[in-house]
C-alpha cells in the first residue's frame, strides 16, 4: 500500500472507516430467527465470489454475488445483506488471498452503497410490503443506486491509484453496468417468488445456467487467440492487432515498433535434455516476455521457438532497449528441468523494426524486424539489432550493454499522460464491480525477480507537479477571496438579465471548448473560448470569474476525461487570471460600463494581456517541472507568439462589451455570429494545413528515400573506383578500402566530427587515383625504382588532386590527395609542406596508408609483424608523421584483434623489416 499516493490512501481509509461504522450500526439488528437461511445465503455468496467466470480479458471476471446480495436485501433488509457481504468477502480473501487493503476496500464499498440503497428503498417503500407497486419501484431505484454508486467508487480508486479515467478503466461501460443491474434485479425479484413458493426457485436454475454459459463465451473466444503451450497470443491474433495499431499510428502519425525474437539453439536443448526440457524453456521464456512488457503491448508466439512483441507508442530506440532488457533477463534465468541435475540456461536473439513511413504494410515491418533478427543470429546469437534506414543498428554501442534502461518503453515524457490502452486490454470490468490487485497497483506488488522495476523518477516528477497544482489552486482561491471582499459593494449581477447573460456566456464557452478544432498535432486543439472568457471576467466581476472558471475546467475535464488534478489546475489558472483582471479594473476605481470608451479599450487590452501572461506562464512552469526544462524556454517556444492573438481578443472583447452596454442579453448573443465564422475559418485553415502537412511529410519521406539512394549510389561508385585504382597493381588489391578503414578509425579515436570522418573516408578510398596517370612500366615495376622513375611516381599526388578538383562534389578531397605524401618535418612531396600546413585529414591518411603498406606482402618484401609496424610508426613520429595521429594509430593497433573489424587482418608472422626506401604505395 505504500506505493499509493496520499489522496488514494485517504480515500481508502475513509472507505474502511465508513464501512466499519455502517456494519457496527446494523450488526445488532440481524434477526436470529432467520439465521439458518442467512447461513445458506452466506455460503452461496462465498461460492459465487470464489468460483468466478473469466471474462474477455485477463483483467475482467464475472460473479453471481450480486444476485445473492439483491435477494438478501429485498427479503431480509439491510442488516442481513451487510452480513452476507462481509462473510462472502472474508471467504474470498481466505481462498484467493488478494492484498488485504484491496479486499477491505471492496467490502467497505459494498457496505456503503448497500446503506445508500437501503435509505432509498425505505423512503419509497416505508411499509416494506412486497406485494405492492411501491416495492417494485423501490427495488428498481435502490438496486440501480447500489450499482451506479459501486461502479463510481471503484472508478474513483482506480483513477486515484493509476491515473485511469472512467473511460479507460471501463467502469461505466454498458455491458458491466447492465450485467450487474440485471443480476441485482434478478436476485431481488426472486425474493418475491420465495415469499409465495419456495420450491419455485428451482425453475430459475435454468436461466441462471444460461447466463453463466453466456458469460463464459468471451473467455472461450479468447482461448482461440491464445497459444496453448506458452499462454501468449497466437500468430493470427498478433497479425490482426498489428494491422489495427498500424492504422491508428498512420492516422495520428504515432510511433509503432515490433520486436521479433528467436530462442538460440533450442534443438540442442531438445536433443540433449529431451523435448520436455525444451517445452519448459519455452514456457519460462514466455513468462519473462509477459512480465517484461506493458499491459497494452501484445506478446505472441509467432511459431516454433520464434516470438513477437507489438509495442504501440514506442520509438525504435525505446523498443531496442526493451529488447535488450528482455535479452538480459533470459540470459540470467536458470531453468530447472527434471532431466538435468543442475539448472540449464538459454539465450535469445532479437530484431527490432518500426513504422518508418505512411505507406508501410504490416508484412513489411515484420519482415524488417525478421531480417534484423537473422542479422543478430549471424552476428553470434544472443544479440539485438534494429533495422533502421536500411541498416542494422546497435543503439547501445559505447554503452554498458548489460544494463539497458528498463523504463524506456512507451513513456510519453513530454506529455505526462498515460498512453491509451489497446482495445483488447481496456475491456469491461467484472460483474459485481470491484477493484483487483492488478488494477490498483499495476502489478508493482509482484515480487518476481524478472519483473522490470519502475524508476521512482516519474513518481517524484508527478509529486512535484501535484504539489505545484495544489499550491496554484490554493493561492488562486485565497487571492479570489480577498478580491471578492474588496469588490462586494460593486453592482455585479444585480438583475435577472445579467444572470441570463452570464449563463449565455457559459454556454458559449462550453460549446467553443467542446467543439474545438483538433490540430494535426496530437492532443492539441484551438477554440474561440478566450473571447467569452475575457468578457465574463470583465463584465461580471468575481462571481462571473468563479462561474466562468468552473465552466472551462468542467468542460475540459468532461471532454478529455482528464485526471482530477487537471481540473483543479485549469480551475485555479482561470480563477487567478480572472482575479487579476478584476484587480486591474479595481485599480481604475470605476465600473467598466461607466468608464470612458478609451478607458474601456485600454482595460480590455490590458486584461487580455494579463490573461495571456498569467495562463501561459502557469502552464509553462508546470510543464517545466514535469519535463525538467526551463519554464522560460518552454514559454518562449510554445506561447510567446500568442501575444498579438490576445491583443486581437482584447479588441473583440471591447466590441462585445459595447454591445452588452446597450442591450444586455441581445448584445451577448451577437457574440455567437463572429464566433461561428471564426470557428469555420479555423476549421478550414486547420483542414488545409493538415493536408499540406501530410503532403509535405510524404514528400519529405520520398525525398529522404531518394537522398539515401543517391548516397548509396555514390558510395558504391567510390568503392568501385577505389577497386579500379587498385587493379592497376595486382599486389595492391583491396589496399584503398583498407586504408579507408584505418583512416576512419583513427579519425574517430581523435574525436573528429562526423563531417571530417566522412571526408577522410572518401579521401582514403581515392588517395591513389593519380596512379592512373603513371606509366604502367613504372607503376608495376617489381624491383627498385631509379631516381628518375621515382620522380615520375611522385607526380601521382598532384595528378590525383587535379582529377578530383574537376568535380565540384569531390573538390573538398583535393588537400587529402595532394598532401598525403607530405612529411611532418617538411621533407615530403610535392610541396614540402610542414607541420600544421598539412591538413589534418591528409596527415591521418598518410599514417593509415603506411600502416596498410607495411601490413601487406609486396614483391620486394614481406609483411611486417604488428609489433614492428607499431615500432616503425612511433620511430617516424614528428619526422614523417604527426605525433598526435601516431598516438591514435597506436591505440587502434593495440586493440584486441576481435575489436578491429578490418577487411583483412594484419599479418602477425615473423617477416623482414619494412624497407623505407621502397616506392610509395
Amino acid at each position: 500500500m505504500k506505493e499509493f499516493s496520499f489522496a488514494t490512501k485517504i480515500y481508502l481509509y475513509l472507505t474502511y472507516i465508513a464501512g466499519i461504522a455502517i456494519l457496527v450500526l446494523h450488526i445488532s439488528r440481524i434477526e436470529l430467527s432467520n439465521l439458518w437461511m442467512l447461513g445458506i445465503l452466506c455460503l452461496l455468496a462465498s461460492l459465487t465470489l470464489i468460483l468466478k467466470v473469466e471474462g474477455a480479458t485477463n483483467r475482467s471476471h464475472y460473479s453471481f454475488s450480486f444476485l445473492v446480495y439483491g435477494f438478501t436485501f429485498a427479503l431480509y433488509g439491510i442488516p442481513a445483506a451487510l452480513l452476507v457481504i462481509v462473510v462472502s468477502n472474508l471467504a474470498e480473501w481466505a481462498w484467493n488471498r488478494p492484498p488485504w487493503f484491496i479486499q477491505l476496500f471492496n467490502t467497505g464499498c459494498y457496505l456503503l452503497v448497500m446503506q445508500a440503497a437501503g435509505v432509498l428503498y425505505h423512503w419509497i417503500n416505508p411499509a416494506h410490503a412486497l406485494a405492492s407497486w411501491q416495492a417494485v419501484l423501490a427495488i428498481a431505484v435502490s438496486m440501480a443506486a447500489f450499482n451506479l454508486l459501486n461502479h463510481l467508487m471503484v472508478g474513483i480508486v482506480v483513477w486515484l491509484a493509476r491515473g485511469e479515467n472512467f473511460k479507460r478503466s471501463g467502469v461505466f461501460d454498458f455491458f458491466p453496468i447492465m450485467l450487474d443491474l440485471a443480476l441485482l434485479y434478478f436476485g431481488a425479484s426472486l425474493s418475491l417468488v420465495w415469499v409465495y413458493n419456495h420450491f419455485a426457485l428451482v425453475l430459475f436454475l435454468i436461466p441462471i445456467y444460461l447466463i453463466y454459459s453466456t458469460l463464459r463465451v468471451p473467455a472461450l473466444e479468447r482461448q482461440t487467440e491464445i497459444d496453448g503451450k506458452t499462454g501468449l497470443f497466437n500468430h493470427q491474433y498478433f497479425k490482426q492487432q498489428v494491422g489495427n495499431e498500424l492504422s491508428r499510428a498512420n492516422r495520428f502519425d504515432r510511433p509503432l515498433a515490433i520486436i521479433m525474437a528467436d530462442l538460440d539453439l533450442l534443438r540442442n536443448i531438445n536433443n540433449t535434455y529431451g523435448h520436455l526440457a525444451g517445452d519448459e524453456v519455452l514456457i519460462g521464456v514466455s513468462r519473462i516476455l509477459k512480465q517484461s512488457v506493458r499491459e497494452y503491448d501484445v506478446a505472441a508466439r509467432f511459431g516454433g521457438e520464434e516470438f513477437a512483441i507489438l509495442l504501440p507508442e514506442t520509438t525504435i530506440q525505446q523498443a531496442y532497449e526493451r529488447a535488450e532488457y528482455i535479452r538480459n533477463a533470459i540470459e540470467a534465468t536458470e531453468f530447472t528441468i527434471p532431466t538435468s541435475v543442475s539448472p540449464i540456461r538459454a539465450t535469445m536473439s532479437f530484431g527490432v523494426a518500426c513504422r518508418e513511413s505512411f505507406g508501410q504494410t504490416t508484412d513489411e515491418i515484420i519482415h524488417n524486424a525478421d531480417t534484423a533478427l537473422y542479422h543478430s543470429k549471424l552476428s553470434g546469437r544472443n544479440n539485438s539489432f534494429a533495422y533502421a534506414n536500411e541498416a542494422y543498428v546497435n543503439f547501445l554501442q559505447g554503452q554498458n550493454k548489460d544494463q539497458p534502461s528498463p523504463n524506456a518503453v512507451g513513456e510519453e515524457a513530454h506529455s505526462g499522460r498515460p498512453v491509451e490502452a489497446d482495445a483488447h486490454e481496456s475491456g469491461s470490468r467484472s460483474a459485481g464491480s470491484s477493484v483487483s490487485e492488478q488494477e490498483v497497483t499495476e502489478g508493482e506488488t509482484k515480487s518476481d525477480l524478472n519483473q522490470p522495476k519502475v524508476s521512482d523518477e516519474p513518481h517524484r516528477s508527478n509529486l512535484t507537479v501535484n504539489l505545484y497544482i495544489g499550491t496554484v489552486t490554493l493561492l488562486s482561491l485565497a487571492f479570489f477571496a480577498v478580491m471578492f471582499r474588496l469588490t462586494e459593494p460593486l453592482p455585479y449581477l444585480a438583475s435577472l438579465s445579467e444572470w441570463i447573460s452570464l449563463l449565455v456566456i457559459s454556454a458559449l464557452i462550453t460549446m467553443s471548448e467542446w467543439y474545438s478544432v483538433n490540430l494535426y498535432f496530437r492532443q492539441t486543439a484551438i477554440s474561440t473560448s478566450a473571447i467569452p472568457i475575457l468578457v465574463g471576467y470583465l463584465l461580471f466581476g468575481p462571481m462571473g470569474t468563479l462561474i466562468v472558471s468552473l465552466t472551462v475546467a468542467a468542460t475540459l475535464f468532461l471532454k478529455y476525461r482528464s485526471p482530477v488534478s487537471r481540473f483543479f489546475f485549469n480551475f485555479g489558472n482561470h480563477i487567478l487570471a480572472g482575479t487579476l483582471c478584476g484587480a486591474l479594473m479595481l485599480a481604475t476605481g470605476k465600473d467598466l460600463l461607466a468608464a470612458h470608451p478609451i478607458a474601456q479599450i485600454f482595460i480590455s487590452l490590458a486584461a487580455a494581456l494579463v490573461m495571456y501572461l498569467s495562463t501561459t506562464w502557469l502552464i509553462a512552469i508546470g510543464m517545466g517541472l514535469d519535463l525538467k526544462q526551463p519554464a522560460r524556454q518552454i514559454w518562449k517556444e510554445q506561447y510567446s507568439w500568442l501575444a498579438f492573438y490576445y491583443a486581437g481578443i482584447g479588441l473583440i472583447a471591447y466590441t462585445l462589451i459595447v454591445g452588452y452596454q446597450y442591450d444586455r442579453t441581445a448584445g451577448i448573443l451577437l457574440m455567437v455570429v463572429p464566433m461561428i465564422f471564426l470557428r469555420l475559418s479555423q476549421k478550414q485553415y486547420v483542414s488545409r494545413t493538415r493536408e499540406v502537412v501530410v503532403e509535405l511529410r510524404e514528400k519529405n519521406q520520398s525525398l529522404k528515400k531518394s537522398s539515401e539512394e543517391i548516397i548509396e549510389l555514390n558510395q558504391g561508385l567510390l568503392e568501385t573506383l577505389s577497386e579500379v585504382i587498385d587493379l592497376c597493381d595486382p599486389c595492391m588489391l583491396g589496399h584503398s578500402k583498407q586504408v579507408g578503414y584505418y583512416a576512419t578509425e583513427i579519425a574517430k579515436i581523435m574525436k573528429l566530427n562526423d563531417k571530417q570522418v566522412e571526408l577522410i573516408r572518401k579521401g582514403a578510398l581515392l588517395h591513389d587515383i593519380g596512379m592512373i596517370g603513371i606509366p604502367e612500366n613504372i607503376r608495376a615495376k617489381p624491383g627498385r625504382l631509379t631516381v628518375e622513375e621515382f620522380g615520375i611516381m611522385k607526380r601521382h599526388a598532384v595528378l590525383g588532386a587535379e582529377l578530383v578538383g574537376k568535380s565540384r562534389s569531390l573538390r573538398p578531397l583535393m588537400p587529402i590527395l595532394g598532401q598525403h605524401h607530405e612529411f611532418f618535418d617538411g621533407t615530403g612531396y610535392p610541396d614540402q609542406l610542414k607541420g600544421n600546413q598539412i591538413s589534418i585529414e591528409a596527415r591521418i591518411v598518410a599514417v593509415a596508408d603506411a600502416i596498410e603498406a607495411m601490413s601487406g606482402n609486396r614483391p620486394y618484401r614481406k609483411a611486417l609483424t604488428l609489433p614492428d609496424i607499431i615500432s616503425e610508426i612511433k620511430k617516424q613520429a614528428a619526422a614523417q608523421f604527426d605525433p598526435l595521429v601516431v598516438e591514435a594509430a597506436v591505440r587502434l593497433l593495440e586493440r584486441p584483434a576481435s575489436s578491429r573489424e578490418t577487411g583483412s587482418e594484419i599479418q602477425t608472422e615473423l617477416s623482414p623489416k619494412w624497407e623505407t626506401s621502397a616506392p610509395p604505395s
